[in-house]
């Protein structure tokens, strides 16, 4: 009988299994970073493609209307009637929908809206194709709506033509929708419940500080004289309609718009306003005096004894509602870097302060030029002089020379023969 060979079989030690493990570990370790800085890029990439697309619409806007869109504006005023009128504070991104592929948004904005059905085709065409249908349904899960002020024929309650002021919002669900394409894919912060949509694009009003949020020469009844004319500086202005041949620096030269980052931290530097800052006007650099220096692995935040400025439901502040138009939550103006804290000047809501641009891709911010080109700006742009005062009607500033705010504040405004500023761009 023979004895067949047998070959042994060898395992692996447990010094090799260690060692092996370890070595996968490494090349985890080490591709990690590369796939996430891999999806950032294409988040980045996504964000500058929409902010093109809101480019080109502001383009369409100017060939149909010969005007930007105007900020701050839409129906009434209605004194004391919330319900009945957009008080003159609607924002650029309202009359932009229809030229953003939204025309459903925009029928359901433009026409009066009954308040007893839910507009499911709306938030999927928004919403589906830009996430998940599951995103959608959960828009529509929580949508709140209240009575509209007006009855139909047929009994029905409904809201008028345009809807109500925007911080109505928890009545009004077009302003609960609102557009996905105004969202930067980078920026995970989920609308909070029963408060309006959010938005990262927003639109510069220039390097002025001082009632820089009122329609020039409007009666301020809190200040009992009229709004100053000398310090909206920037492409878009109050209740103002301006064109492109106002933009006399060049529409290359000058920054409609840019992004503003949100969240719903209340104390995030960059998505957050200090209340309450005397002095801005005359030295924005006092703004930097309200946050801490932050550390390797903790976010700059505000010092504790900052009241902040949130929105009146007091659920987000920077980027908050999509459909108003303040400064505040909608606005921008170019004088401190972008990623810089945000101040206003008056404990109760003033639009008026200094209120920067910022961003989730970390360095930067996109920024969105008059003539639809995306460009991404480092915060260490140049911004001038940061203790100089503004422009405005009686400062020291010279209202007709150039900003004192360096290249920032240069391509901040419309107007002041800039066309040589040379901007710091970051691939």
């Amino acid at each position: 009988m023979s004895q067949e060979a047998t070959t042994p079989h060898r395992f692996f030690t447990w010094v090799e299994v260690v060692a092996i493990v370890g070595v996968i570990a490494v090349l985890v370790c080490l591709l990690l970073p590369a796939i996430s800085a891999a999806r950032e890029a294409a988040r980045r990439m996504s964000c500058s493609n929409d902010f093109k697309q809101i480019g080109l619409a502001i383009h369409n806007y100017h060939s149909a209307f010969r005007c930007i869109p105007p900020i701050c504006s839409g129906t009434g005023p209605t004194p004391g009637q919330d319900d009945l009128s957009n008080q003159r504070r609607l924002s650029a991104n309202v009359p932009m929908t229809p030229f953003i592929e939204s025309s459903a948004m925009w029928s359901m904005i433009l026409n009066p809206y009954i308040t007893d059905r839910k507009p499911v085709v709306v938030v999927e065409e928004e919403w589906s194709m830009k996430l998940d249908s599951r995103f959608a349904d959960e828009i529509l899960d929580q949508l709140s709506t209240a009575d509209g002020p007006l009855i139909n024929e047929n009994g029905e309650h409904y809201f008028p033509s345009m809807g109500p002021a925007p911080w109505r919002a928890i009545d009004y669900p077009p302003w609960q929708i609102g557009m996905a394409t105004y969202r930067c894919p980078s920026d995970t912060t989920e609308r909070p419940v029963k408060h309006a949509a959010l938005s990262n694009y927003a639109f510069c009003y220039g390097d002025g500080i001082h009632e820089v949020g009122y329609e020039p020469g409007s009666y301020l009844k809190f200040r009992d004289s009229n709004a100053d004319t000398l310090s909206q500086r920037g492409a878009f202005v109050s209740g103002t309609f301006i064109k492109f041949r106002d933009c006399t620096d060049g529409l290359s030269s000058t920054i409609f718009m840019a992004e503003v980052v949100t969240d719903t931290d209340p104390q995030r530097m960059e998505s957050n306003i200090a209340s309450n800052i005397a002095g801005l006007k005359d030295n924005p650099s006092l703004c930097l005096n309200t946050i801490t220096n932050g550390g390797r692995f903790s976010p700059v935040r505000y010092k504790p004894n900052i009241t902040m400025r949130r929105t009146p439901d007091g659920k987000a502040a920077r980027g908050g509602n999509w459909a108003d138009g303040a400064i505040t939550w909608s606005g921008f103006n170019t004088i401190l870097p972008p990623n810089s804290p945000n101040c206003d000047t008056a404990a109760e809501h003033r639009l008026e302060g200094v209120f920067s641009a910022s961003s989730a891709h970390g360095g930067g911010c996109h920024v969105l030029m008059g003539d639809g080109a995306v460009k991404f700006l480092t915060n260490s742009i140049d911004t001038g002089n940061l203790t100089a005062p503004s422009v405005y009607s009686g400062s020291k500033a010279d209202v007709d020379g150039e900003s004192p705010y360096g290249i920032w504040g240069s391509l901040g405004t419309i107007a002041r023969a800039e066309t040589d500023a040379e901007i710091s761009e970051s691939d």
